[in-house]
């Protein structure tokens, strides 16, 4: 099976536009929303490939839920060697005079935002409007699930300062076939016939990493060459919901 991910059509859209933010640095606040399984984390791989290492410093964050402020701007003050305070707006204020010193533009990726604390955002916005120059010097992007949209709109004076505003939505019907093909080839694709692509369009909701499970239960239960009929996509489909 082939593990790298597939582009498929929002995906790349989505990829393009937030580049393009990245790297004309116009936009302090980047957005990146949608629902588990439709590449979100594939997203920041990718850019962090594009992006020219001799002009930014990426720091991805996988785990916001666990990441507070005070944590936060310590690991940014050890990696500019601004050093260290007991107190928070010390550090804080340490870190801003580093940036100003930094040739490099700082990128905070911060995935499943959703669970990012108020404290931490606080911090990381005190980072970019600190930049009163206006050269970009620090960017945000906050990835995560459908809800941090809402949670976000919750706070206004935020929410306006975010320029670019993304979800991936996830394939079309007329790409699934082409994403098993990528992932196990063209000879297994073809095994299923129109009708029991859409019902694993339908059971996966769209959703590649949703989609792709289900149709390694497919094969494995129809083993061989011949072709799968859609009743049987479907009662491996069912005994999955079941299970």
């Amino acid at each position: 099976m082939n593990k790298q991910p597939f582009l498929y059509r929002d995906f790349d859209r989505v990829r393009r536009v937030v580049l393009a933010a990245l790297q004309q640095a116009d936009e302090p606040y980047v957005l990146v929303t949608g629902e588990t399984g439709t590449g979100k984390t594939a997203l920041l791989r990718d850019l962090k490939a594009e992006l020219d290492r001799s002009r930014y410093r990426i720091f991805y964050f996988q785990e916001a839920q666990r990441l507070g402020a005070p944590g936060l701007v310590r690991l940014l003050a050890q990696s500019l060697r601004a050093g260290t305070s007991m107190y928070h707006a010390v550090s804080l204020d340490r870190v801003v005079q580093a940036l100003g010193e930094e040739s490099h533009r700082m990128l905070l990726w911060f995935d499943e935002a959703h669970n990012l604390s108020t404290e931490t955002l606080t911090a990381a916005r005190a980072l970019v409007e600190s930049d009163l120059d206006g050269q970009g010097r620090v960017q945000v992007m906050l990835v995560g699930l459908p809800r941090l949209r809402s949670d976000l709109q919750a706070q206004p004076h935020l929410w306006r300062r975010i320029g670019v505003r993304e979800e991936i939505l996830g394939l079309q019907l007329d790409e699934v076939g082409t994403l098993l093909e990528h992932h196990f080839g063209s000879a297994m694709q073809k095994r299923l016939c129109d009708r029991g692509l859409a019902a694993l369009f339908e059971h996966g909701k769209g959703t590649p990493g949703l989609m792709l499970p289900l149709a390694k239960r497919v094969f494995a239960a129809a083993p061989g060459k011949t072709k799968i009929e859609h009743e049987q996509v479907e009662d491996v489909l069912r005994r999955w919901n079941l299970a």
